[in-house]
């Protein structure tokens, strides 16, 4: 009998101890990990807002970059580098950014038929897009800017009454930074993008640039700049920019590059010799598709065209009642002054 409760002296004696200790080890992790230093945020651009004057349908720097806007297409009317243009005309496309084959696409299992205006296919939304309706203006502070459009049901074809704005910002580093955001009433397909012209020198033909983009591979297409579906190397080819290249006019581009890296990352960089201006792009689009003429490149963050027709490109349906956010910024780095 005594050595069964001695037994049982022991066994409580170490289950006590086994239970302070317990006790005491998640007392020190807990204090371990609130002592554990947490990262510092990171500083971001400064803004420009204080004490600065608000000029309509403008953005400044003190720099001397001046961004115009037009609610038309919400567009990004010209931007100037101490009064020599560098960029115009960067309207909003949409719904569907690029192209879409044969102008339809399927979606839970019925078919919908967009506006053919190229060719037998559909281009940036069609002949009545985001880019030639008017927007409204809702906001504008010295450093940004807000439009927003609704598109109804069966606009150019497409499904749901979709509600979109575009926030520009622009920091006194030279930062333009554009925010989508959107919501459908129904399933659609969505991919908002920005064309603007891009001319770095300000001159009338596009020479003594160059040219860096961050994707190993690109998107096949065929003689109607449609997709095939094949996703290329870009090595041994005019589309290979993954070292900063010489771009060469006379090459002509219109196709899509797939980006590498995913989220919000720094794609591309542009860079003007004459005015010794560079453009570096950032984005959290998988594509980017460049398009130029002899006086000027376009470069727009995307996804891939015709998407709706290619199992392996990213989706481009946007559910219904589902927020729609992305990011895309075009930094002009300019002389110090």
């Amino acid at each position: 009998m005594r050595k069964k409760f001695l037994l049982g002296l022991l066994t409580t004696g170490l289950a006590l101890s086994l239970s302070s200790c317990e006790f005491f080890w998640e007392k020190w992790k807990g204090q371990e990990k609130e002592e554990t230093p947490q990262p510092e945020p990171q500083p971001q651009p400064e803004d420009i807002d204080d004490g600065r004057e608000l000029i309509e349908n403008q953005l400044y720097t003190d720099s001397g970059l001046v961004v115009y806007f037009n609610e038309v297409g919400a567009k990004i009317k010209k931007i100037e580098y101490n009064s020599i243009p560098i960029a115009k005309d960067g309207d909003v496309k949409g719904r569907y950014g690029n192209r879409i084959g044969d102008a339809e696409f399927e979606l839970n299992g019925q078919t919908y038929h967009l506006d053919k205006n190229d060719g037998d296919n559909h281009l940036h939304g069609g002949t009545q897009g985001f880019g030639t309706r008017t927007w409204t203006k809702v906001n504008q502070t010295p450093s940004s800017i807000t439009y927003t459009y609704h598109s109804v049901d069966g606009e150019m074809g497409y499904p749901g009454n979709l509600d979109i704005s575009i926030k520009y910002t622009l920091r006194q580093n030279g930062e333009l930074t554009l925010e989508y955001t959107a919501k459908s009433d129904a399933d659609t397909i969505f991919n908002p993008t920005n064309h603007i012209w891009l001319n770095l020198n300000g001159t009338s033909s596009m020479t003594d640039h160059t040219l860096w983009i961050d994707a190993d591979s690109y998107t096949e297409t065929d003689s109607e700049l449609i997709p095939t579906g094949n996703i290329l190397p870009v090595a041994n080819t005019k589309y290979d920019f993954r070292e900063e290249t010489d771009f060469n006019r006379s090459n002509k581009y219109d196709d899509n590059f797939v980006l590498n890296g995913t989220g919000y990352r720094k794609v591309a960089k542009l860079y003007g010799s004459d005015l010794d201006i560079a453009l570096e792009i950032s984005t959290d689009r998988p594509g980017l598709q460049i398009y130029n003429d002899n006086s000027y490149i376009v470069m727009e963050t995307q996804l891939y065209p015709d998407a709706v027709h290619h199992e392996n490109f990213p989706s481009a349906v946007l559910k219904a009642n589902t927020d729609f956010y992305s990011k895309s910024a075009y930094h002009f780095i300019v002389p110090e002054n």
